[in-house]
């Protein structure tokens, strides 16, 4: 699709990169005359329900404005395809992790305040994830891709379909219970783990094993890998993973008051 003009306005200049749902390009808009990022559905997720999912994620992203989200400027379908045109941005925190543990800090905080902003609109992301958390020019992380997104009056997603990446799912969404803000806190726990001690907290040869994991093992604490991880991250960390909901921190407003506090050296 590389050239093509979407709906004769948006015109698609190279692959971004590529999901479970669809292809990222960066794109120019020729009217505004910007440059954007474009979602295309690909053609093997063209059904009912995968185009009422984009159309979700464009509704739920375009209700959300904040510095730490990518917004959303348009969306609509050319020959049967949808897409949805955000602002473009940097790499992911997957392509370029930080390079210090004050930089991991300082990265959770801006999630936690992009959570906190959705989540008082009654909306929750459900795959917090490094792919997902874009690093802007500007140095600013941004969180994206709210394809999952779920609000309180949303019901398209079936109870019991396992939906997001198998290594941040929260174990009730394995179980096909009900989500609420406190799942993207276990997301971001895993983020933060990831982070801060280089490596994941489950790890399997195939997804069953790493469900199971979620479900059952006990989580290792980081700082086992990382030496230097505080105490007072370690135990934020293995809240935020803890296996029942009600475990978890309150709010994403309750995890930056976290951070917010470990700042101070006595914190470090």
């Amino acid at each position: 699709m590389i050239n093509q003009l979407l709906n004769d306005r948006y015109r698609l200049d190279a692959e971004l990169g590529r999901g479970a749902m669809g292809i990222v390009y960066r794109g120019h808009d020729t009217l505004l005359d910007r440059d954007v990022a474009v979602k295309v559905l690909s053609a093997e997720m063209l059904n009912a329900e995968t185009r009422a999912r984009l159309l979700r994620e464009a509704q739920a992203a375009a209700q959300l404005r904040h510095p730490n989200i990518v917004p959303v400027f348009d969306a609509g379908e050319v020959e049967g395809t949808p897409y949805v045109v955000m602002e473009v941005e940097g790499p992911s925190l997957h392509e370029q992790p930080p390079g210090s543990l004050e930089e991991t800090i300082a990265i959770a905080r801006q999630v936690c305040a992009a959570l906190e902003h959705a989540h008082s609109l009654g909306i929750v992301h459900r795959d917090v994830k490094p792919e997902n958390v874009l690093v802007a020019p500007d140095g600013r992380v941004k969180l994206v891709d709210f394809g999952l997104a779920r609000t309180a009056a949303s019901r398209l997603t079936a109870e019991g379909m396992v939906l997001g990446t198998v290594f941040y799912l929260a174990p009730e969404q394995i179980l096909g219970q009900e989500v609420d803000a406190r799942t993207d806190l276990y997301g971001l726990g895993v983020l933060l783990y990831e982070l801060a001690a280089g490596r994941l907290p489950f790890t399997g040869d195939d997804a069953l094993a790493v469900i199971a994991q979620h479900l059952h093992a006990p989580v290792v604490p980081p700082s086992t890998y990382q030496a230097e991880i505080p105490a007072w991250l370690d135990d934020l960390i293995l809240r935020l993973t803890s296996k029942q909901p009600q475990d978890r921190p309150a709010s994403a407003a309750d995890v930056l008051r976290t951070l917010d506090e470990s700042l101070t050296p006595a914190a470090m």
